[in-house]
């Protein structure tokens, strides 16, 4: 075996790992040498190297890690994976990504979502990919990992690996089943009873007939469903002398639980490796996967603010339309969403490409040439058909509104990479000219009157809204060094230099040049040490510069909108006013870490340290009106984001029939606003605010003072012109300032795995304490009678509310179409983001070899899962995790990701699911 590996050489390893093809197929001996080689060589950016001498702050993920969710996103996997990420969901609608954040907030307008890499190629966006067919993720944290990938790995790296071909050939069959249940956290509604005590209750209401108390139509109950979610995956891997295939289909099939919203996906991807020399390897890949959507209009929204008091049925059976309802309807919007269901929905499709073409030349053992070529596409249409003979469609005798969108991505890189030994020394190097660019394409339009039945615009449609659209290209080129030494297997040394052309910025501006370099020490390795309880110790430092580009593509030019018209003519309005000066926000990063090994490896530790801080902070500026336009991009401000994070694994018992593992990682950041335009407010939206000297992400609004005992009003402060603070029941007499913020104190996750012959069990737990979250649902159903024919949220135990003179309560009195704007955003409805979820656990068996011959398989095993299994919070939303990031209305391109965190609305929650599967290979 020792004799079989020595052949293929260093180069040849490193190119089998490259690929993900080292995977075990023979027997334990093999087994345990190769894990013990993939556990020596990782890829980091654009280099193989062994682990041994990483100098960079690198998370490595596994694919046994990933197994632990049964999802169609692949963000979704890494939540709690490592330390210094956070994986925040953007809701529990089928088919819905999470968003993946790396060591917290450094932008505060740029792109601040990580940079996805999959086999070597730039994303613009999270890939729609099977997340069976991954093998491993990386996620590169500090600028020696990144400093490579230029501007758009400024906010940290998720490096995908795909399957390869390896062994003899084994074909795998993976079966999943689900079923999803709908949870609403803490957000409870009032039945019929609890509404007609609470509304008679208001001072100044009207009288309502009493029999309402008995009317309790649960429109959020009949608006649900358990969904079901079935997901099947068929692949292949095999090798001979001089070829490597991995071939996976997958099937993907989710009906929401929220009625009427589907999901689906065809998957498919071949990989395959071919040595058409001994001195070249040509490597094609392709992923396709199509995707589509189904959306009957049914609106969670609707089905919160419907009042119990009202049947979406008449005494006939038959579906009301409230509008000419003879009978009385409550609620205020008149609305009863299984009425439109009828008629209404919405369907979109999408069409998902990515091409390979690599190649590697290796001309002698310590140089080659590595070439990647790839281009993405991605194609989307969707539809919305509202009938008029549904509520929603009677204004405008119904409309179909239609979109597309085409985005196309080219991405090539042409590497030489050197690595020789030199008796002690090893040098490791790598030169490449790089090239990426992107074309997206976007177009909407919609027509009223539209014959009922039809959803084709040339049916007879009567009037039409002015269609709209929009089109840009971005392209980047780079040239990029690096260079590694390494004396004895105890020193390291590395650095790197990436010389960047961005078409964001203009002709003055374009180029930028990032670097990054690094230091390391493996201590035990050294002759004066000798703790033998210590197998490995190693210390590392590294300090670099990344860029940030803006989020929209030309910042730096002045721009128009043809949207007026004057006398019939067309005409245009200026709409941005450029900034040629605009240039790269500038993040130096610097990074001190240690990673320790004890007890016969049964211990792991990592520590880290992070100190990043951003230089000309680009933000958009809101101008005077005098000026004509009402924004411009600057460089302007400074922010500063530090933290620590902590990695623990340890095996507490390690035996042949039983083990026990134990793994914890903790991670805390903070980042403040060090300086801004002339140190002025930057007002950032409704909620959030730049000021100097806080949280990129703090809140901004009056502050809450409780209840006045006296008179049941609701209380402010005020910050006086000289300091003193008072109180105000006038809501608009009250101060802005800064009243907390969404940065939590610190997060985690704690998870363990007990193997017991051929049982085991796998529990994972996520944790975030500290930091705010505005729960903007309360404005609505927690409104103290401003809202009275809205459905309302009942109270919390720990809740009460003001009813007399000296009464302490936490709610004013409740009034009818109350106007004192006791309602409207303050810290009121700030509360503690913290909790703690079981994010899944997982019961499973593998037959054993005996058993699995006898069904004609080589290996078989079966296992039952339960996600998002229970949450401890004391926040009285649906779920503090789905509410800590909000998502940024641009119209052009979703890859930028959310902005302020910390608003929790009216939103898709994240399901209970429950899963039975089973996997075998023959």
């Amino acid at each position: 075996m020792k004799t079989q590996i020595k052949n293929f050489g260093k180069v040849g390893v490193c190119f089998f790992l490259m690929s993900g093809m080292i995977h075990a197929q023979t027997s334990k001996k093999n087994d345990t040498l190769r894990e013990r080689e993939i556990e020596d060589v990782v890829i980091v950016g654009y280099k193989t190297q062994k682990k041994s001498s990483l100098t960079a702050a690198v998370s490595i993920i596994s694919d046994k890690k990933l197994k632990d969710a049964n999802t169609s996103d692949v963000s979704s996997l890494l939540q709690g994976k490592a330390a210094g990420v956070q994986v925040m969901q953007g809701g529990g609608a089928p088919g819905s990504s999470a968003t993946v954040q790396v060591r917290g907030t450094s932008t505060i307008n740029g792109p601040s979502q990580a940079l996805w890499v999959v086999d070597g190629v730039m994303m613009n966006d999270v890939p729609n990919l099977d997340p069976n067919q991954i093998e491993s993720i990386n996620i590169l944290k500090d600028a020696t990992s990144t400093a490579l990938y230029g501007s758009r790995g400024a906010n940290g790296v998720v490096q995908v690996f795909t399957k390869s071909g390896s062994g003899k050939g084994t074909m795998t069959v993976s079966v999943n089943n689900a079923f999803n249940t709908f949870t609403n956290g803490r957000f409870k509604l009032m039945n019929g009873t609890q509404l007609y005590d609470n509304f008679v209750a208001l001072k100044n209401a009207p009288a309502i007939p009493k029999e309402l108390r008995n009317n309790g139509y649960d429109w959020l109950k009949n608006g649900t469903q358990t969904g079901v979610v079935q997901n099947y995956t068929i692949d292949f891997r095999g090798s001979s002398q001089n070829s490597k295939t991995y071939i996976s289909g997958n099937y993907y099939d989710e009906s929401g639980t929220v009625k009427g919203y589907d999901f689906n996906r065809l998957s498919f991807r071949i990989n395959h490796d071919q040595t058409v020399k001994p001195w070249l390897t040509l490597k094609p890949k392709l992923s396709v996967a199509y995707t589509q959507g189904k959306d009957r209009q049914g609106s969670l929204y609707e089905m919160y603010l419907n009042m119990p008091w009202d049947s979406p049925y008449d005494a006939n059976g038959n579906l009301i339309n409230p509008y000419n309802y003879n009978g009385t309807w409550y609620g205020r919007d008149q609305a009863n969403y299984l009425h439109d269901l009828q008629w209404n929905y919405g369907k979109s499709n999408q069409l998902d490409l990515i091409g390979n073409f690599d190649a590697e030349i290796k001309f002698t053992d310590y140089l080659k040439f590595i070439s990647t070529n790839s281009v993405t596409y991605k194609n989307y249409d969707d539809m919305s058909y509202v009938d008029m003979r549904s509520i929603s469609g009677e204004s405008n005798k119904g409309s179909l509104t239609e979109s597309y969108v085409k985005d196309i991505g080219k991405f090539f890189n042409q590497m030489i990479r050197f690595d020789k030994d030199f008796g002690k020394s090893n040098v490791n190097a790598l030169a490449a000219y790089e090239y990426s660019d992107r074309y997206y394409k976007f177009s909407r339009a919609q027509v009223f009157g539209v014959v009922p039945g039809t959803d084709i615009f040339d049916t007879g449609a009567s009037t039409g809204a002015k269609p709209s659209g929009a089109k840009y290209d971005r392209a980047y080129n780079a040239f990029l060094f690096n260079a590694e030494y390494v004396y004895d297997k105890k020193y390291f040394v590395q650095g790197s230099l990436r010389n960047e052309s961005s078409s964001a910025f203009g002709a003055g501006n374009r180029n930028g040049m990032f670097y990054s370099y690094s230091l390391g020490w493996n201590i035990h390795k050294e002759k004066f040490f000798n703790v033998k309880q210590i197998n490995e110790w190693k210390l590392r430092a590294s300090r670099g510069l990344v860029g940030n580009t803006p989020s929209p593509n030309y910042g730096w030019q002045d721009l128009y909108a043809l949207t007026q018209k004057y006398n019939g003519e067309i005409g245009a309005t200026w709409s941005q006013l450029g900034n040629p000066a605009l240039t790269w926000e500038s993040i130096y990063q610097n990074n001190i870490g240690t990673d320790l090994r004890m007890f016969n490896n049964r211990l792991t530790l990592n520590v880290d340290y992070f100190n990043n801080k951003t230089k000309n902070l680009l933000m958009r500026v809101t101008l005077p009106s005098l000026t004509g336009v009402d924004r411009q991009y600057l460089n302007v401000g400074d922010v500063r984001n530090k933290g620590w994070e902590f990695n623990f694994n340890y095996a507490i018992i390690k035996k042949q029939d039983l083990s026990w593992d134990l793994g914890f990682n903790i991670s805390t950041y903070q980042n403040r606003v060090l300086s801004t335009r002339n140190n002025a407010t930057q007002i950032l939206d409704n909620y959030h605010v730049a000021m100097t000297g806080y949280d990129v992400n703090s809140f901004y609004m009056r502050k809450w003072m409780g209840v006045n005992s006296d008179n049941g009003k609701g209380q402010w402060e005020v910050v006086n012109a000289d300091g003193s603070r008072s109180l105000t029941t006038n809501y608009n007499a009250a101060t802005v300032q800064v009243v907390g913020a969404s940065t939590p104190d610190y997060y985690g996750s704690v998870s363990t795995n007990l193997t017991i012959k051929n049982f085991y069990l796998n529990a994972n737990f996520y944790f975030s304490q500290g930091g705010k979250i505005y729960n903007s649902t309360r404005e609505l159903f927690d409104s103290d009678g401003a809202y009275p024919y809205y459905n309302q949220m009942v109270l919390k135990d720990s809740w009460s509310r003001w009813q007399k003179p000296g009464d302490v309560a936490t709610h004013p009195e409740a009034i009818y179409n109350n106007n004192t704007l006791v309602n409207k955003p303050s810290s009121r409805y700030l509360e503690d983001a913290s909790y703690v979820k079981l994010r899944s656990l997982r019961i499973g068996y593998n037959f054993p070899a005996s058993l699995a011959e006898k069904i004609w398989v080589k290996n078989a095993s079966i296992y039952i899962m339960g996600e998002n299994l229970f949450t401890i919070t004391k926040f009285s939303g649906v779920d503090p995790e789905v509410g800590a990031y909000g998502s940024r209305d641009i119209t052009l391109d979703t890859s930028t990701g959310g902005n302020y965190s910390g608003n929790a609305n009216v939103i898709y929650p994240v399901p209970r699911r429950i899963s039975l599967g089973f996997n075998f290979s023959f």
